[in-house]
């Protein structure tokens, strides 16, 4: 049995291939405009590299948003041809939890996963410790970098898509801020391959034809 995780949601592509056991394939990289040209050749290449065929998957992760417009279209064309077209199983996941769920729990502070957005703007996903895990705490909303800054009052361990301007800016505001650093801010798609994986086995899928990328509000644009 392989899994294959296929994240497209931002200007970062990532791929997976998982078998329950060992991450056999991961690959991650920058692509601003070109998912669509990249994303199909990058999983042929993971095939080969494990001497695998699209025959020997049995299922599909994506992450379904938020995330840029196009790119989580590119990415749910893909996985949702790739289901249908061989029969597999589909797991969707939100983007703000393959990064929350990477870090260990700290029930002293709460979390905020951060993604870029257009006009200047950030998407933050809220976290909190609950049943010795990160779940969502609060609805995700859209900030300015100073509204974010602003909204921080509680210890805080902030991961995501932190530019060199954001981690000033919140270096120099909050004194109770935890910066994740740049590694480990890195959106894994073996993460999300362990967590699809986890839900698959527990006959938590979603039906294909039902599967639409999640945007925080309608026309929202994060860039690709």
């Amino acid at each position: 049995m392989m899994l294959l995780a296929i994240d497209t949601a931002t200007r970062k592509i990532g791929i997976a291939l998982y078998d329950g056991v060992q991450v056999q394939h991961e690959a991650i990289w920058q692509s601003p405009y070109r998912h669509t040209v990249e994303l199909i050749p990058a999983i042929h290449t993971a095939l080969e590299a494990t001497n695998s065929s699209v025959e020997d998957l049995t299922a599909i992760a994506l992450t379904i948003g938020p995330g840029s417009y196009t790119g989580l279209r590119i990415g749910a064309a893909a996985a949702k041809g790739l289901a249908l077209s061989l029969n597999l199983d589909l797991i969707a996941v939100s983007t703000f939890e393959v990064l929350a769920v990477s870090f260990p729990p700290d029930p002293e502070r709460q979390m905020a996963v951060v993604l870029e957005a257009g006009r200047s703007r950030l998407a933050v996903g809220w976290f909190a410790v609950q049943n010795g895990r990160w779940q969502p705490s609060a609805e995700a909303g859209l900030f300015t970098p100073d509204e974010f800054a602003n909204s921080i009052h509680t210890p805080t361990l902030i991961c995501g898509e932190l530019d060199e301007d954001l981690r000033k800016m919140l270096g120099r505001k909050h004194k109770n801020v935890r910066l994740a650093t740049p590694a480990q801010s890195l959106r894994r798609p073996s993460y999300l391959a362990e967590l699809a994986w986890t839900r698959w086995q527990a006959g938590e899928v979603d039906q294909p034809e039902m599967v639409a990328p999640v945007y925080l509000q309608t026309g929202e644009n994060i860039p690709e």
